[in-house]
């Protein structure tokens, strides 16, 4: 009689998040994983045809997990100050974690942007927005920004309070709404007038 299979695929998924999340993606090993699961590395050759197809599914799992995560609470006030906001302190808590996803993988950062866009424009489609070349350029200036301040948090280069990140993302997106060049509002720290 065949052996039941003890490890699911959402365990080895749950480690493997675990192992990135405290270690990095430099230690992204079968060994390690299977070290985080008290087993072998068998379940996971038996789940994935190699460590890149692992991969590939941890950051499809994860890029879903972030837009279902900032999606739940769209009813705010001003979603995408909120977005940021969310952002920034996701980087800021998670260092780690963070950097895996965002800095130390080229193809996973490129997932986990296009989840992040995908969010973007849905919290533009239902503030009643069409998506046009404008929309493209909006994204990419917030994206860019909110990328910023979260890399100077996750980083510990600069640390700014809870009311000045909001100010600060709120005034970047009323100039970028209006049309403005509101740089030295935004560039000059300490500057939230």
């Amino acid at each position: 009689m065949a052996r039941r299979k003890t490890i699911t695929r959402d365990q080895i998924l749950t480690a493997a998040h675990q192992v990135i999340s405290e270690k990095g993606f430099s230690h992204f090993t079968a060994r390690n994983i299977a070290t985080q699961m008290n087993c072998s590395t068998q379940p996971i050759y038996l789940e994935f045809k190699n460590m890149n197809d692992l991969k590939v599914e941890l950051f499809n799992v994860m890029a879903d997990q972030f837009s279902d995560d900032f999606l739940k609470e769209s009813e705010m006030k001003d979603p995408f100050t909120e977005l940021g906001l969310r952002f920034i302190l996701f980087a800021k808590k998670n260092q780690q974690l963070y950097q895996s996803l965002y800095i130390e993988d080229v193809e996973g950062a490129q997932k986990m942007q296009a989840a992040f866009k995908k969010v973007f424009f849905t919290l533009l489609e239902k503030a009643g927005e069409a998506i046009n070349e404008t929309k493209e350029s909006f994204f990419l200036a917030y994206f860019i920004y909110v990328s910023g301040l979260a890399a100077m948090e996750n980083e510990k280069i600069l640390s700014f309070e809870m009311e000045d990140l909001r100010t600060m993302l709120t005034t970047f997106l009323k100039s970028v709404r209006e049309g403005k060049n509101a740089g030295a509002t935004l560039f000059t720290l300490g500057n939230f007038a």
